[in-house]
């Protein structure tokens, strides 16, 4: 042995040493001592080492010594730290080499050979080593070659990874030479050959723990053969081809499968060691089998798993078939400089053994093309203990995964930048009911930002809490996760930070948490402003606008109440309607008007005895409602207490207006069953009946005016039924010249009832009046007559108009032209044959648009004549504004013409402004020759009235037309 032998064994022998005496961490770094030692004694020894084998073992150790601060580069990829314990996560980019970046071969762990086993292959070089050439392998063991002496001796390892031989170790291993003198003493006569070796499996081994003999039957258990120049024992050490505890060890197989066996060794003379190995049972769960092997390797297809393991006593790097299946379904090449980063692990690994850090793990996470990801993991394996015997690792595919995680992770941010954008306020709430997450709109609507809204509860959010047993608040409730379980609250006040409340409409559902709990999703929308419209709809659909008083709606409500409680029998009501109101708006106008209502409301409501609430139901008509008329002093005195409220004088624009009021007063009967509205229709009826008997009077309400007010509303409903159903009449009243020639007719409504006969004018449009019926009344007048007035002719072929009063058809309403038309169109009328009479208060102040739809039919030839002038409250100036061709002068002044002076100064004056203006002019209710004298020396254009004919039937009308004129007191003195 020489000097470099003793100091290698020196210092294996301080290994050992040290081994046994040093801490986990020396026992660590001990492998990789060890290959230090081999390569040294490999460097000293010599022999035909290839260039390429030394090249890369040299940029190995070159790539492990220049790493600084326990960095390594690898091809393609950034430079990443070996951490202290739990290694971080690399990712590596294929598609990103730096220029001018090392090749993979430079980042190697051991400057010695390295061999890549792979399932089922011949040994190739290591990912980023030039491709071998094969190898020569020459018969060493089957023809011995011994060196001379003083001669160097030949390498028995063809590549270089073996130690020399020498040559009486050899013969006296092999058997075939004879050992110099003294060598192997120890061995008695026959030398190596003469040393016994059990049947079982046993190798003889040197002081360096290399195998240098074996029998067959460890041939039949390592399943090895002496001539092969990769997996041969011979020349291999002993825990090269075991690891574990003697105890319970196991042998490597060539295809890395394990052999459960019992290791004893002893030593021999001559410094060599026998060492047996027994075979032990395998372990339940542990049993290598070949069907267990297939298993895992299909399930490991389908996971899309391979595995690696690193020896780290021969340096050899094998990989699993499933694993080279996984890198060419991915496009990795194995071994070129862009392939898989094993060799990056095996170097971060290595060097952290070799300074003594406790690594555990390393990961990384390979990005191809084509959104392939590939996750390397790799880890220190080790005896029991605690010396590494090899580095294993894994790659898998986790393409899909991370496809997967990228879907979610995009999905989630959708869903946040969706939850930013929504205008409605969106929290998360926990299953303790505490606020996680909110959206910016939430934020805003609780006017606090999100870092101090984190944490706090539901039941401190509520403006009113009211919590439950389980500490949530009342509307908080727990329902089953998903959207058909949700409800919703119209309105729930929340607290913002300043402590005000902010009403909000919530919706609330539940869904799964990723840990599997339960949360709350809850949707807040601000209700504030429509709670004020509705509060403002509320009150306007309860409020009168102009007198802030109760109007007719929540009067009844109120009544309602009053006559359900306890105290009905001492419930009064009083309705009080303004006497010729009217007046009021037609000559101070409607803003003056407004401002009566408002100064009578106001006195109502100072001056009104307690438990009394006045209402407006209509534009002049109040009520008081009193809950108990005992306090004001009897319902009699409650009466005249409000007629005297509203029978006051009122000054308006500085002019004082005196105003009366006509009362009605109603009271339920003890054993009645009489509702609000009963008891306001009982008023009502009580009024009106005092409002045509004695104005300014205070009407009770008695069976008698109740059963008219009855009566009333059922002729309403009938006269409705007759106008519906043509079950109306027409008269026609001539009106004639003083020469008694018919100049045209009026048409007179009649209703001939079917029970009661014939209903008189006088007492149904009234009614008609009441129950908004005038303009449906005035269109059936208007239809009819024109269709009947049609073929009125005289035998002179002259026409005669038919006029018709029009009441509730005025030319204001948008469509008063187009039913005229319609009505003389489909009549097939001469629009000159048309008169349409109006009362003097319904022209004045018409709109443009009126005053041209009357234009319009002017230019056509329809006259308009002003039905009772005089009786209204515009003066006789206002004449020369009406769009009208003929005045017709009233009855009432018709009637005293002859005796009375003023109806004579009246009468006189309508027709002198009117023969002024150009306007020609009939008198109505011509009754008496005196009365036709009179007004023909006024000089009156026509007349009307019982002196010339009373009433006609259509047919009885055409009859009197064909005479063409009719008798009057002028004819008969023949003037």
């Amino acid at each position: 042995m020489d000097e470099f032998d003793e100091q290698s064994a020196h210092t294996e022998e301080t290994l050992r040493d040290d081994r046994d005496r040093g801490t986990d961490e020396d026992a660590s770094a001990e492998a990789v001592q060890r290959a230090d030692l081999r390569r040294s004694r490999h460097a000293v020894l010599g022999g035909g080492v290839r260039p390429e084998v030394a090249r890369f073992a040299s940029q190995l150790a070159q790539a492990i010594s220049d790493a600084p601060g326990g960095l390594v580069r690898s091809s393609g990829r950034e430079p990443h730290e070996l951490p202290d314990a739990a290694p971080r996560a690399v990712e590596y980019v294929h598609d990103e080499v730096p220029a001018g970046a090392p090749q993979l071969a430079e980042a190697v762990t051991d400057p010695r050979p390295m061999q890549v086993v792979g399932a089922g292959a011949a040994s190739s070089g290591f990912a980023g080593a030039p491709a071998a050439e094969p190898l020569e392998v020459p018969a060493v063991f089957a023809e011995p070659v011994f060196a001379e002496p003083g001669s160097d001796p030949e390498l028995t390892d063809p590549v270089g990874s073996f130690p020399r031989i020498l040559p009486a170790l050899r013969e006296a291993a092999l058997g075939t030479s004879t050992l110099p003198p003294g060598t192997l003493d120890g061995f008695g006569p026959g030398g190596v050959e003469v040393v016994p070796l059990p049947s079982a499996p046993a190798v003889v081994c040197d002081d360096s723990n290399r195998i240098v003999r074996v029998n067959q039957a460890f041939l039949r258990l390592a399943d090895r053969r002496t001539d092969d120049p990769v997996h041969g024992p011979l020349g291999m050490r002993v825990n090269q081809l075991v690891a574990g505890p003697d105890a319970d060890a196991r042998l490597v197989r060539p295809d890395h499968s394990l052999v459960r066996v019992r290791v004893v060794r002893w030593d021999l003379p001559g410094a060599l060691r026998a060492v047996l190995f027994i075979e032990l049972e395998q372990p339940q769960g542990d049993a290598g089998t070949a069907a267990d092997r297939r298993w895992t390797a299909e399930l490991e297809r389908i996971a899309r798993v391979g595995t690696w393991t690193f020896d780290l006593t021969t340096a050899t790097l094998s990989r699993t078939e499933t694993l080279d299946e996984l890198y060419r379904s991915v496009g990795v090449a194995a071994d070129t400089d862009r392939g898989p980063v094993e060799g990056d692990q095996v170097a971060l690994l290595c060097r952290g053994l070799r300074s003594g850090a406790r690594t555990q793990d390393h990961h990384v996470e390979m990005r191809l093309s084509g959104d392939r990801v590939l996750s390397c993991r790799a880890g220190i394996e080790r005896s029991a203990d605690g010396t590494p015997v090899r580095l294993v690792g894994m790659v898998r595919d986790v393409s899909a995964q991370r496809v997967a995680e990228g879907r979610v992770q995009h999905s989630g941010q959708r869903f946040l930048d969706l939850m930013a954008t929504v205008p409605a306020g969106v929290g998360l709430l926990d299953a303790s009911g505490r606020l996680v997450d909110a959206n910016p709109a939430l934020c805003a609507l609780l006017d606090s930002p999100l870092e101090r809204l984190r944490g706090v509860s539901a039941l401190d959010l509520t403006a009113e809490p009211e919590a439950s047993p389980d500490g949530l608040p009342r509307w908080l409730r727990r329902i089953a996760p998903g959207s058909q379980h949700g409800y919703r609250i119209d309105a729930l006040a929340l607290l913002r930070a300043d402590g005000t409340r902010v009403w909000c409409e919530v919706g609330v559902t539940a869904s799964m948490a990723d840990d599997g709990g339960v949360f709350w999703l809850i949707v807040c929308t601000d209700v504030g402003e429509q709670r004020r419209a509705a509060e403002l709809l509320r009150s306007a659909a309860t409020t009168d606008e102009l007198t802030r008083l109760p109007n007719r709606a929540a009067a009844l409500e109120l009544l309602d109440t009053l006559l359900a409680g306890p105290g009905r029998h001492r419930v009064a009501l009083v309705c009080g309607d303004l006497d010729d109101f009217a007046r009021v708006n037609s000559s101070l106008g409607h803003e003056a008007g407004d401002d009566m209502l408002v100064a009578l409301a106001a006195r109502l409501q100072r001056e009104l005895p307690f438990g009394c609430t006045a209402a407006r139901l209509s534009a002049d008509e109040f009520v008081v409602i009193c809950a108990d008329h005992a306090e004001a002093g009897g319902p009699d005195a409650l009466a005249r207490t409000v007629a005297d409220m509203l029978r006051t004088t009122v000054t308006v624009h500085g002019r004082p207006v005196h105003l009366t009021a006509s009362v009605g007063l109603a009271t339920p009967k003890p054993h009645e069953d009489v509702t609000a509205s009963d008891l306001l229709r009982y008023a009502e009826a009580a009024m009106q009946d005092v409002k045509r008997n004695d104005r300014g009077g205070v009407g009770i309400a008695c069976e008698g005016v109740v059963a008219t007010a009855t009566r009333q509303l059922e002729l309403e409903a009938e006269l409705r039924a007759a106008i519906s159903g043509d079950g109306l009449l027409l008269e026609y009243q001539p009106v004639v010249g003083p020469d008694g020639v018919v100049h045209s007719a009026e048409a007179l409504v009649r209703w001939p009832h079917p029970e009661r006969g014939l209903i008189p004018p006088g007492e149904f449009l009234p009614v008609a009046q009441r129950g908004g019926l005038l303009r449906e009344l005035d269109l059936w007048v208007l239809r009819t007559a024109t269709r009947e007035a049609a073929g009125w002719t005289t035998p002179s072929g002259r026409g005669v108009a038919v006029a018709v009063n029009l009441a509730g058809l005025l030319p204001s309403e948008p469509d008063f032209l187009a039913h005229v038309n319609a009505a003389v169109a489909g009549a097939g009328l001469m629009w000159d044959q048309l008169v349409l009479e109006l009362v003097e208060t319904s022209m004045v102040a018409l709109p443009r648009h009126a005053l041209d739809a009357m234009a319009e039919l002017v230019n056509r030839g329809v006259r308009f004549a002003v039905d009772d002038f005089g009786t209204g409250y515009s003066s006789l100036a206002r004449l020369k504004e009406l769009p009208a061709q003929t005045v017709k002068v009233d009855r009432s002044f018709v009637t005293g013409v002859a005796e009375d002076p003023a109806d004579f100064a009246v009468a006189r004056a309508v027709v002198d402004l009117a023969h002024a203006m150009g306007r020609s002019t009939v008198a109505e209710g011509v009754e008496t020759a005196e009365q036709f004298h009179v007004l023909r020396g006024l000089g009156v254009d026509a007349y009307q009235g019982w002196l010339f004919a009373r009433p006609l039937r259509a047919d009885a009308m055409r009859r009197v037309l064909l005479a063409e004129r009719l008798p009057t007191p002028a004819t008969a003195i023949g003037a």
